[in-house]
């Protein structure tokens, strides 16, 4: 079950996971925002430094989440490395995502299960994929990138029929 609170508003210490600026958000954050059980990444809305932003809650362990911090963010907020900042965020009822391009999803119908296994990749996957298709340049390119994603999707059907299929074929 989800409760939650209109918007929260909390502060966090910057610090660095490799080469990315984040702060972990409050247990008490964590648990409004993303409900019990917890999702695995969680979009978000939000404002930091007067800037604001749109972005996903990246799990950390035991229910809590952190967000990355980007160099803009940063920057309104006037703050980097070890500074604390203000942050207030809400959940994000909007879809980043773009709409299917409708000869992808031709493409898509066309296999069993395609549509549903493009939708249960990732949003980043998804998003790779579209953004592939758009850098085509010609119609016969588009053509052969549609070819190409419609196969990674086919290749990700069969790794999820072959983790899903214990190995005497017996459920």
């Amino acid at each position: 079950m989800r409760i939650v609170s209109e918007r929260h508003r909390f502060r966090g210490q910057i610090y660095r996971v490799g080469m990315n600026y984040c702060l972990d958000l409050p247990l008490e954050v964590s648990a409004d925002l993303v409900g019990y059980p917890a999702s695995r990444y969680v979009a978000v809305a939000g404002e930091a430094g007067g800037e604001r932003f749109r972005t996903r809650l990246t799990p950390r362990g035991g229910g809590a989440f952190r967000l990355f911090l980007n160099g803009e963010l940063r920057a309104a907020a006037g703050a980097g490395l070890g500074d604390t900042v203000e942050v207030e965020l809400w959940l994000d009822e909007h879809s980043n995502e773009e709409a299917l391009p409708d000869d992808l999803a031709a493409a898509l119908a066309g296999v069993d299960g395609a549509r549903a296994a493009f939708a249960a990749m990732t949003e980043a996957q998804r998003s790779g994929m579209v953004a592939y298709l758009a850098r085509a340049k010609t119609a016969s390119t588009r053509a052969r990138y549609v070819g190409r994603i419609v196969d990674n999707v086919r290749d990700f059907i069969t790794r999820c029929q072959r983790v899903m299929t214990p190995p005497d074929g017996r459920y």
